[in-house]
C-alpha cells in the first residue's frame, strides 16, 4: 500500500459521465472529494491531536490544523489527478500534509442534472475555470470544539467553488458534522441549474441576520446597528464560517453581513454559487460583484453581503452606512 492510497472504483464507462459536460463532471467529482475530505477531518478530530499552528501575523489569530492541511492535499491532488495538472486550483493552505488517500470517484446524482446546465456553461473546459478551495472553513470553531467540547462542529464546512470568466458559477459545501448523528450532508449548485442537498426556506416572518462569531470589528457592529434601526435585522446571530453563514441563509436567515476585510475568495466562491443558484445574491457591502479569476485579489477587501431570495439585496446595500463602506480597504484605496 502506498503512503497516499487511491480510492479507486472509478466509473470510467458510465454513459452519464461520457455524456456530461466538463463543468457537470467537475462538480460531480468535487462533491465526492469534499465528502472524502470531510472524513479526513473527522478522523483527525477523533485522534485528538490537531497539530495546530497559528498563521496569523501576531495581531489576529489565524489557526491551521492537520485537518486543514490533509483535507486540502486530498482535494487538490484528487481533482488534478482526475482532470490533469492544467486545472487551476487555488487553496487556502500554503503548507499541506499528505492525505491517507485520494478520491477519484464522482457523484452520479450530479450527473443526473447535466441537461439543466446552461448552454454557456456547457462550453466550459479545463482551461477556462479556477477552482477555489477552503478545505476546512470554520477552523476556529473546529479547534475550540476539540479544546472544550463546545457544540460548534456543525459550523465546520468544506468549500469547493468553481469560477468561469471571473464569476462563481458552481459550488460545493460539505458539512461533515451535520445531523443528529453527525452523518454529514453535501450541498451543491450550478448557477442556472439549481441548488441541491438542502431544503431551502423561501420566507420567514423574522429577519435574522447572521454575522461573524470570531472576527467582529467596529465596522461590523455599526453596519448591524444600522440594519436593526431600519427594520432589516430583527435579530443578529453570530456564527462561524462563510459556508455555514450561507447555509443559515438557505435555512431561513435573511442575510449574512460582514462589513470587514477578513474574508477571502476561497471562503466565498462556493457559498456565492450556492446562494445565487437558490435565488439569492452575494456581493461586497457596496453591492459589487466579487471577481474570482486566477489573477484575483485574494482578500474580499470590500466585505461580504449575502441575502436570501425573499429579501431585497439593494435594501441591505443602501442601508449599510456610507461611512462604514468608506472605512473598508477596498474603498480607501479608490479615494
Amino acid at each position: 500500500m502506498t503512503k497516499c492510497e487511491r480510492k479507486e472504483n472509478v466509473q470510467n464507462e458510465d454513459p452519464m459521465w461520457e455524456r456530461a459536460c466538463f463543468l457537470t463532471r467537475l462538480v460531480a467529482c468535487s462533491v465526492r472529494v469534499s465528502e472524502t475530505a470531510g472524513r479526513i477531518i473527522k478522523d483527525i478530530m477523533r485522534r485528538g491531536d490537531l497539530k495546530i499552528v497559528d498563521k496569523g501575523n501576531g495581531s489576529k489569530e489565524d489557526l491551521q490544523t492537520e485537518a486543514d492541511r490533509s483535507a486540502q492535499y486530498c482535494i487538490v491532488k484528487s481533482l488534478q489527478e482526475k482532470f490533469g495538472s492544467k486545472l487551476t486550483v487555488i487553496g487556502e493552505e500554503e503548507r499541506v500534509s499528505v492525505a491517507p488517500y485520494l478520491e477519484l470517484n464522482y457523484s452520479a446524482e450530479v450527473l443526473k442534472i447535466d441537461d439543466n446546465c446552461p448552454k454557456e456553461l456547457r462550453q466550459v473546459n479545463v482551461d477556462d475555470v479556477v477552482v477555489w478551495v477552503d478545505p476546512l472553513d470554520g477552523t476556529s470553531e473546529f479547534a475550540q470544539a476539540a479544546r472544550d467540547g463546545s457544540p460548534l462542529l456543525q459550523q465546520v464546512t468544506v468549500l469547493i467553488g468553481i469560477s468561469y470568466k471571473g464569476r462563481s458559477v458552481a459550488g460545493v459545501i460539505h458539512q461533515p458534522y451535520w445531523g443528529e448523528n453527525q452523518i454529514g450532508r453535501t450541498i451543491w449548485a450550478i448557477v442556472g441549474a439549481g441548488a441541491y442537498g438542502i431544503d431551502i426556506v423561501r420566507e420567514k416572518s423574522e429577519r435574522v441576520v447572521v454575522t461573524t462569531r470570531s472576527h467582529s470589528s467596529t465596522t461590523v457592529a455599526e453596519a448591524l446597528q444600522a440594519l436593526k434601526k431600519c427594520g432589516l435585522a430583527d435579530s443578529v446571530q453570530p456564527v462561524g464560517g462563510a459556508g455555514y453563514k450561507v447555509i443559515k441563509c438557505l435555512e431561513g436567515a435573511a442575510a449574512y453581513v460582514f462589513a470587514s476585510p477578513g474574508c477571502k475568495k476561497w471562503d466565498t466562491a462556493a457559498p456565492e454559487a450556492v446562494i445565487v443558484a437558490a435565488g439569492g445574491k452575494l456581493t461586497d457591502v457596496a453591492g459589487r460583484q466579487l471577481y474570482y479569476g486566477a489573477d484575483a485579489q485574494i482578500g474580499n477587501s470590500g466585505g461580504v453581503l449575502a441575502t436570501s431570495s425573499w429579501v431585497n439585496h439593494k435594501d441591505y446595500v443602501d442601508n449599510i452606512p456610507e461611512f462604514v463602506k468608506a472605512a473598508l480597504p477596498e474603498f480607501i484605496s479608490k479615494r
